[in-house]
């Protein structure tokens, strides 16, 4: 069994083009599977596949908001943050989101929310939720105008 991490690019333009910059910025070109449209990249035993994704908005985690996802497995045997997958997708973010300015969300084991934590303690859920307020289903993810 295996968990995937994702990061999710905010590109306008074709796949083809954003796999060519993406295998230009890390310096190890992009393969395509003519079957399936889907673009491969190896480093070391570490394979992601780039294609559109087929998220759909969860709560207040707007996937559709980028048009496509960079993903990869982890083994259940390995944390996801401590991954070989997982610092590659990291170098590759930030990459992409400093040498090509697209906005970008990595996401780790998208098959699992962690519960959003209760600001105050030990009130009801509903008095939490008064608390945070309306929600307005934006995403917290890095944008081109966040980097120093």
């Amino acid at each position: 069994m295996s968990r995937s991490i994702d990061l999710f690019i905010d590109a306008e333009q074709p796949v083809n083009e954003l796999a060519g910059a993406i295998g230009e910025l890390l310096d190890s070109p992009m393969v395509v599977d003519p079957a399936t449209g889907v673009w491969s990249l190896t480093d070391g035993e570490v394979e992601a596949r780039l294609s559109e994704h087929p998220y759909v908005d969860d709560g207040d985690l707007a996937f559709t908001r980028f048009k496509y996802a960079l993903s990869a497995r982890v083994a259940n045997t390995v944390r996801p943050q401590e991954a070989p997958a997982t610092a590659l997708l990291r170098r590759t973010a930030e990459l992409v989101q400093r040498q090509l300015g697209l906005s970008v969300l990595l996401v780790m084991d998208l098959q699992y929310r962690d519960r959003e934590a209760d600001p105050a303690g030990d009130r009801t859920d509903r008095q939490a939720a008064e608390a945070r307020g309306p929600r307005d289903g934006t995403v917290e993810s890095a944008s081109a105008g966040d980097v120093p």
